[in-house]
């Protein structure tokens, strides 16, 4: 990172969103990796954790309105080697604007990281009189800026194609703020609907409103329900695993899908390439009480000494479709990664294919909003194995049939807004000849 006092410094709520921002736009790469990671971050008291949080997601929320101020309100471009200097206005804008708080403490306070951080030392007066202007006249020029700036453009497109004129105005509308906690609920879900006081939506969903940490909620440490978007909860239920089935769940980690069809009594083999994600999918196992073969090895070329009845492929993707809860994967993906990961989803399929016993059925999906890893992937699958498309006409969750489309479930950005919304998801079913 560019502070090059950051030994001798107390951790600062504001240097670090500062600093998550430099992380997700200098380096592309996950917030959560960030958040987990940075030790000035984790030493910060729960208060400053939750400002800066709170700082951090409103500047990936509403970044493009907050990129127009700034452009608006400067002379002339910054320039590119200024990347500093550019999360520092993101920032202190976003605290301005969307937090609301104290503007002469705000501005401060980034004026003063600004001179002690060397990549941003030469903007120090741009960035207080750009701050000073934001205070005064932008609440003004952000009531006429669209949300839809929020949302990239190479994506606002692509959606606007693939989903409609409105798409990415509804998609900004759903980013706009932090969405509830969903939790898959394993045994009693109107128990557990009256004990949080939460709503319940289809078979297995309970929504939060306010939610905490995630550790202190009733019910986590007995492992009564996990973490999981409603959206994500599909594909288990179109699955519709049996006890005794012998199932077998692709790209596993961090097992979610692993726990719903393990807890509906199927022998489930959980694999993933990656070791240290197979350690959080073991923990989820002992936290809910589930038991899982667990596999570490590159499921495109696994090669076990069995069949299966079903197979669960949630694939590698862009991850689009989870802007509401991880608004930086708007920023980390780039039009030309999405290539990549289709090319590993179809030789995901292509093995997951061979590994089915007569009459077995693939469950495909992804949290990705882009049609070239959905309907795209399911065209080459039908086209390079013996596997057919088996339509997901009745047994489908009653939340879910708006979206039900060609026999397979879409779910487009911005979503259902009055229950609260749910992340854009695809899934298909696929069974073999």
């Amino acid at each position: 990172m560019t502070n090059d006092n950051a030994k001798t410094q107390q951790p600062d709520p504001r240097g670090c969103a500062v600093r998550a921002l430099e992380w997700v736009f200098a380096r592309h790469k996950s917030l959560d990796v960030f958040l987990e990671k940075d030790q000035r971050f984790g030493a910060l008291p729960t208060r400053d954790k939750a400002l800066s949080r709170a700082i951090i997601g409103s500047s990936l929320r509403q970044l493009g309105q907050i990129d127009a101020i700034i452009d608006t309100f400067l002379s002339r471009p910054m320039p590119r080697q200024a990347v500093t200097a550019r999360q520092i206005l993101r920032a202190g804008a976003a605290e301005l604007l969307f937090l609301r708080s104290a503007s002469h403490g705000v501005v401060n306070s980034f004026v003063q990281m600004a001179g002690n951080m060397r990549g941003s030392r030469p903007y120090k007066g741009m960035i207080n009189a750009l701050l000073r202007r934001i205070d005064r006249e932008g609440d003004e020029l952000l009531q006429t800026l669209p949300l839809e700036l929020n949302i990239p453009a190479w994506l606002a497109g692509n959606w606007n194609t693939v989903y409609g004129p409105e798409a990415a105005k509804q998609a900004a509308t759903a980013l706009k703020d932090p969405p509830h906690l969903d939790l898959t609920i394993l045994d009693d879900v109107e128990k557990w609907a009256k004990d949080l006081g939460g709503v319940r939506i289809g078979e297995q969903t309970l929504r939060l409103a306010n939610k905490g940490r995630i550790e202190d909620i009733q019910g986590y440490q007995d492992g009564k329900w996990i973490v999981q978007d409603l959206a994500a909860s599909i594909p288990v239920q179109i699955l519709n695993p049996q006890p005794g089935e012998e199932i077998a769940d692709f790209c596993a980690a961090p097992g979610g899908k692993t726990v719903q069809v393990a807890a509906a009594g199927a022998k489930v083999t959980a694999v993933d390439n990656q070791q240290a994600r197979l350690g959080r999918l073991s923990q989820n196992l002992t936290r809910t009480g589930q038991q899982a073969e667990i596999i570490c090895a590159d499921a495109r070329s696994w090669k076990p000494d069995r069949l299966f009845d079903a197979i669960l492929l949630d694939a590698p993707c862009s991850a689009t479709g989870i802007f509401r809860h991880h608004p930086d994967v708007l920023y980390t993906r780039r039009e030309k990664d999405v290539a990549s990961f289709t090319e590993r989803q179809i030789s995901l399929a292509i093995n997951a294919s061979k590994l089915l016993k007569s009459g077995g059925r693939l469950i495909y999906c992804v949290c990705s909003a882009q049609s070239v890893e959905a309907e795209g992937v399911i065209a080459e699958i039908l086209d390079k194995t013996d596997l057919q498309l088996d339509p997901i006409v009745t047994d489908i969750p009653d939340f879910a049939k708006p979206f039900q489309k060609d026999g397979m479930i879409r779910i487009p950005p911005g979503a259902l807004p009055r229950e609260g919304g749910l992340d854009a998801f695809f899934v298909a079913r696929l069974r073999k000849v």
